[in-house]
Parts: C-alpha cells; structure tokens; sequence
C-alpha cells in the first residue's frame, strides 16, 4: 500500500498513447514517481516518450490482452495508471492484473459498464490495503471534482449534471506520434452512445436512452441543452450524494453533429456497420461550427440544483483555466495529479473509489492550477461557481 511520500515506482499502460503521454509527463513535472515505466504495445513510441523524460523512465512492451505479461511488468510496481480504452474492453482486465500484482491503481475509465464492475472491486480492494481510483480524467474525473464543489454548496440536492463540450474532444496532434487509424476515443463514443446507458431516475438507477436532448438554465449563460451520454459520473456520484433524485451525463455541441450521429448509430444498431467501421466515419466526418445563437456552455462542468436556507438553488461549476494538451491533457493531466496526492498522503481510506470520494476538491484543484497553461496565483483562479437563487 503506498504511504505518504513514498518513493513509487509508476508503470502506465498506454503511456505512449494520446492520453497516457500527458499522464507521464505530468508525473515527471510534479516528480511524483522516482521510476515510470513507460509501457505499451509500441514500444518504439514508449521508447520516444521514455527518452523525452530523462533519467527515472523506461520503455516496457506490453501486451494488454495478456494477463501474465500484465502480472509480470505489474509485479514490481507500486502504482498501475491504466490509459488503456475504451474501458469497456480493457478496464476490468488491467484492474484484475493490478490487484492481483499487490499494486494501488488509478484509470481514466469513462465506460459505465466498466465502472459498474470496477466497483465490484471494493471489498477485495479494502481487504488487502489497495487504493483504486477509477475515472480519473476530464470526464469523469475533473466533472467529478466540480460536482463536489457544487453539491457541497447545497442543504439538498434533486438533480446533479455533469457536461463535457465536443469541441474540447480533440487530440493535440505531435509530430512524432501520428495517430493509428480510428481512435479509440470514437469507438468509446459510439459504445456510449447505442443501446441504453446507465443514469440515475426517480431515486434510482435508471437505463435510458443515450442521445435524448436535455434543456436546462445554466448560471450565467441562460438556456441551453445538451445531449445525455453514458459516462460514468452518473452511476458513481448517487453513491455520495443523499438523496438525489435525476443525475445524467450530458454532451454538448450543435445539433446538426447529433444529427450525424444518430444516422452512423442506427446503422450500428441495425448491423449495416460494425463499430470499427462507425468509428472511421466519425474520424473523417465534416466539422461542424456551431450555431451562433447556441449558448455556449464551458468545456467541463457540473450543475446542481436544489435548496439551500429553504430557497431554490441552481450551483455551476467549472474549471476557468485550460490545462495544456486539449483532450489528451485535460484526461491525461488529473491521472497524474491522483498520485501526486497518493503519494502525499491525501487518499487516506483503501478500496474502490471514484474521484469524488478519493480526494478533497480542494487539493486536487491546488495542483490544478499549478499546471494550467496560465498558472494559477491563488485558488479563485482555478474554478468558477456561479449561482442562480429563485
């Protein structure tokens, strides 16, 4: 189990990927690993990562379908970062791997279903002293983190949001790391976006249907609308906040993209094509600019609604600063803050945790902001919260 300021040896799988190069960079600035291992089916590409950091990194082949090449590279590892989607595929595996090498874990799971079976992990996990953090990236992870913030600011809460923006979804491209065919991050969008989706209805869990328009008043912007989607901070989030009545996740961006969307997921669902063929056509899609009179609602955020001193209340929160990578930065960036703060001691309780229990808003955000593309100078620079009272 790690302890605080224990020197950790951190081994990150995919960290050659678009998402897992941000978390091992991140490792290295805030020197929260004596020793990354940088792991991954490439290994030329873990190779350029590893020497990109210098001294305390290597490259390791690793095949993430192979549970005894995991155990292995696993088994003298203090910490797992799993970068690995989409999760559906891959996230219980890696976790298994992890506890089964005696290894604390953290992911950036965004697959409901997934994290439906990592919390199945909890007792194991309790028993034998790991700390698990499952979803720790944009969304989930920094969503999480503002829900908090927001939830904290209310006496009871009914209806708990949690958004993300499109047009954030984007991966910086780098010269020495083309991307491979269809990302896995279109694959997860679509296996979020067909079928039914877990949210929580009526006090409860819920299966509905992804897609579905949502309209809310959003603090400070007015009307607006988003479309739900199957991220996991709906399943995790009724687990913290008593009481809650309606908790989706919502996607935001023009219509006109839903639109496209929903034509590629009905011949999904129809069996015309399969998810890797969808998965191309969502790569190589048109882009659409929005439309000038959507409200534009921020990259991340999370929105509350409900009572405080008897009155009602509609809590926003969202980060004012932009981390630097676009998607593979704002997903990459929170894996690494998380063992920053287990290595200092700020997750105190072993099990499985999503990130609204894991750690305190506030730390989490102090390290935030000190990796900002404008670096924070005090804590109101990092996070908004904004508040409509009726």
């Amino acid at each position: 189990m790690t302890t605080a300021n224990t020197e950790l040896t951190v081994l990150v799988v995919g960290g050659a990927g678009g998402m897992g190069r941000h978390a091992v960079r991140t490792l290295a600035r805030l020197g929260a690993a004596t020793r990354i291992l940088v792991a991954d089916l490439n290994e030329n590409r873990a190779r350029l990562v590893a020497d990109e950091i210098g001294s305390g990194a290597e490259a390791v082949h690793l095949d993430a379908t192979d549970p005894d090449a995991m155990r292995t590279a696993f088994a003298d590892c203090d910490v797992v970062l799993n970068t690995m989607g989409p999760f559906a595929r891959f996230g219980t595996p890696i976790l298994r791997a992890a506890l089964d090498a005696g290894c604390d874990y953290l992911d950036i799971d965004d697959d409901w279903q997934s994290t439906v079976e990592a919390l199945e992990f909890d007792e194991r996990a309790r028993a034998e002293g790991r700390h698990v953090v499952i979803g720790l990236g944009a969304s989930p992870g920094t969503t999480n983190m503002c829900a908090r913030l927001a939830v904290d600011r209310l006496d009871t809460v009914d209806d708990l949001f949690t958004g993300w923006s499109l047009a954030s979804a984007v991966v910086e491209p780098e010269d020495n790391f083309p991307a491979n065919g269809a990302a896995a991050a279109a694959e997860h969008w679509l296996l979020q976006c067909t079928g039914t989706i877990r949210a929580w209805e009526d006090g409860g869990p819920a299966d509905i249907a992804p897609l579905d328009r949502v309209e809310f008043d959003f603090p400070g912007v007015g009307p607006a609308y988003a479309y739900t989607m199957g991220h996991p901070e709906a399943v995790t989030l009724p687990r913290a906040v008593p009481g809650l009545r309606y908790s989706v996740n919502l996607q935001c961006g023009p219509a006109e993209l839903f639109d496209q969307l929903r034509t590629i997921v009905d011949k999904v669902e129809s069996g015309t094509l399969n998810i890797a063929q969808a998965a191309d056509l969502i790569d190589t899609r048109p882009d659409i600019a929005p439309v000038p009179e959507t409200s534009t609602l921020p990259d991340l955020f999370a929105l509350a609604r409900g009572t405080r001193s008897g009155r009602s209340v509609t809590v926003a929160v969202y980060p004012k600063l932009e981390l630097p990578g676009r998607m593979g930065g704002h997903t990459g960036i929170p894996l690494a803050i998380g063992v920053e703060l287990l290595r200092r001691g700020a997750m105190t309780a072993p099990g499985v945790h999503a990130p609204e229990t894991a750690f305190a808003p506030a730390d989490f955000f102090e390290v935030y902001g000190s990796l900002t593309l404008e670096r924070a100078t005090n804590p109101d620079d990092v996070i908004a919260i904004v508040e409509t009272v009726e």
